[in-house]
């Protein structure tokens, strides 16, 4: 038997219910906290997510934009140079000629090609094109901190779109400084989409 010392009392004291209460509360607390950090967490990670797949979509909107203007910017330089040197090809022949002689002017045959049908519905796709790059180009405005390497990129990218596409729909000047320009505004277009591909694996 053990003899407790004079003035104290061997007794097991419970939990007050104000303790229970405030641990009740305590408890609470921290599990609305580690709630908020969970959905913040996921809504964070979904942000990432459509960040990433937004970017993905920039870049692909804008590769097929470009490769269409990429076609018709070759176009136009044949027809062009065909016209004023006489040159009998099949795929311009329909704009450097008429009644199987070739225009007298090359404006002529320039405004052939795009009063063409198929050539017309070209540029405006490549316009359609534009606006939808636009559209996702807004959605990529304030990255997240780890893509702001990739928004620049991006955005060196639609940069080197828009001059492409630009001179294609409303080519200028004379076929030298057109051809000129529109082969530096392609080759930055690709040097630009190529320095783009590592953020997009």
């Amino acid at each position: 038997m053990q003899v407790q010392p004079e003035g104290v009392e061997a007794e097991f004291t419970t939990p007050s219910p104000k303790k229970k209460s405030k641990r009740w509360i305590v408890v609470g607390i921290l599990a609305v906290v580690i709630i908020a950090i969970i959905i913040a967490a996921a809504v964070n990670s979904n942000s990432k997510n459509t960040y990433s797949e937004n970017l993905r979509l920039a870049s692909y909107t804008m590769i097929s934009g470009a490769s269409d203007a990429e076609d018709a910017g070759n176009l136009i330089k044949s027809v062009w140079y065909n016209s004023i040197y006489e040159v009998r090809d099949a795929a311009t022949d329909p704009y450097t000629r008429t009644y199987g002689t070739f225009y007298d002017d090359f404006n002529d045959a320039l405004r052939a090609l795009f009063a063409d049908s198929d050539f017309s519905d070209a540029i405006s796709d490549i316009e359609a094109n534009q606006d939808a790059a636009s559209e996702i180009m807004r959605s990529l405005k304030n990255p997240p901190d780890e893509y702001e390497d990739a928004y620049d990129a991006i955005r060196d990218f639609y940069n080197a779109y828009l001059e492409l596409t630009n001179l294609v729909i409303n080519p200028n000047g004379s076929l030298q400084t057109f051809s000129a320009s529109f082969n530096s505004a392609d080759n930055n277009a690709a040097r630009a989409y190529k320095a783009l591909q590592m953020y997009l694996d």
